[in-house]
């Protein structure tokens, strides 16, 4: 019968002082992925990626960097900038812009899905990588109007519940 292992947590700094190290020792590193900022194409504790070390970091690429508050995201590159670069998770609405390029402790070269190794050279994650860089401010420009439109249809719905109230108790 098969035991679970028991998860051990790492803090955080620890955790990434040990991916420097390994991406400085071997130029790779491998990294279990948390969170839903990636999906559909990485989920959360169910894939990883394999990180190597920024040399040239292009439009599309998914990368690791530092936010310098503690926290580190993979995010794809959705524009290049002269100071930096923008970069939005899949499943976001908010893009960051100006981010150094030396906050960036990696790209994303292979995600690892129950041990099948994809590298993201591979035509479908290229083709995949293309439509979400090109949709990414359409999308978001779109999701804005969404809630916006969301947003008054709520108020004028309780605006007239409230005076459908109103008119009862009279």
């Amino acid at each position: 019968m098969d035991e679970k292992q028991p998860i051990r947590v790492i803090p955080t700094e620890a955790y990434f002082a040990m991916v420097r190290r390994q991406l400085s020792e071997s130029g790779h590193a491998y990294v279990r992925v948390t969170g839903m900022s990636m999906w559909p194409l990485l989920r959360h504790l169910t894939d990883g990626v394999i990180i190597v070390p920024p040399d040239r970091v292009r439009l599309g690429d998914i990368v690791l960097f530092d936010r310098k508050n503690g926290r580190y995201t993979l995010h794809r590159v959705v524009m290049k900038e002269k100071k930096g670069f923008s970069m939005a998770g899949d499943h976001q609405w908010h893009v960051e812009r100006g981010l150094p390029y030396g906050q960036i402790m990696g790209v994303v070269s292979i995600l690892d899905r129950n041990g099948r190794r994809i590298p993201c050279e591979s035509f479908f994650l290229k083709f995949y990588a293309w439509t979400v860089t090109a949709l990414t401010f359409p999308r978001i420009h779109l999701g804005k109007l969404v809630r916006k439109l969301i947003g008054l249809f709520r108020r004028r719905r309780a605006a007239g519940q409230k005076g459908n109230c109103n008119e009862d108790q009279a």
